[in-house]
Formats: structure tokens, C-alpha cells, sequence
């Protein structure tokens, strides 16, 4: 059960990573420039309230400003598709089925 909530966290976090790959390409090609948009950007245009909500929770509710400070705020300033893409890759690793080796399936 917990291996398919992480599989299918990995599939949005995928689904996320093209979504906001192909928003920047559309983008660079409106502006004839390359346009990258990082994530507290896409964040704060989608939905304003949920970023102030996280930010006070992991400052005073949390008490760690300094985590706020030195790495959230650097993962808010990466490329939204870098950082899904991320997610997307460690999620689908987590959950993946594990090998198992001709021996272990036909017996010998």
C-alpha cells in the first residue's frame, strides 16, 4: 500500500515536471527568450496563501527559521521542472519493484 502512494506521488511529481517544462518552453517561445520560472514563482501565482501558511508554519510553528532561510528558500528560487523532476526521480526510485533474479523466479 505505502509503495503505491509513493508510485503514485513519483507519477504526479512526473506529470508536474512536463506540465511546467512545456509552461517555460511556451513561455521562451512568447518572449523569443529563454524563460525559466522557478518554483516559489509558480507557487506564489498559483496559490498565494498556501505559500505564506508554509512559510509561517516552518518558521515560528516549526521554530526553524534558519531551515527557511538556508533551504527552502534555495529550493523556491530552482526551476519548477528541476525540482518536480527531482521529486519525480526519487519518488519513482523509492518505488520501485525490486529485482529479482532468474533464480529467485525458476528455481534452481
Amino acid at each position: 500500500m505505502l509503495k503505491t502512494i509513493i508510485k503514485l506521488t513519483g507519477i504526479i511529481a512526473l506529470a508536474m515536471t512536463v506540465i511546467t517544462a512545456i509552461l517555460d518552453l511556451t513561455r521562451s517561445i512568447a518572449n523569443s527568450a529563454v524563460t525559466i520560472t522557478p518554483l516559489g514563482l509558480e507557487w506564489f501565482n498559483f496559490h498565494l496563501p498556501s505559500l505564506n501558511g508554509f512559510q509561517v508554519g516552518v518558521q515560528r510553528k516549526l521554530g526553524m527559521p534558519w531551515l527557511w532561510e538556508s533551504v527552502i528558500q534555495n529550493i523556491l528560487l530552482a526551476p519548477s521542472w528541476l525540482v518536480f523532476g527531482a521529486m519525480a526521480i526519487i519518488f519513482l526510485w523509492f518505488g520501485r519493484r525490486k529485482e529479482r533474479h532468474w533464480r529467485q523466479r525458476f528455481g534452481s
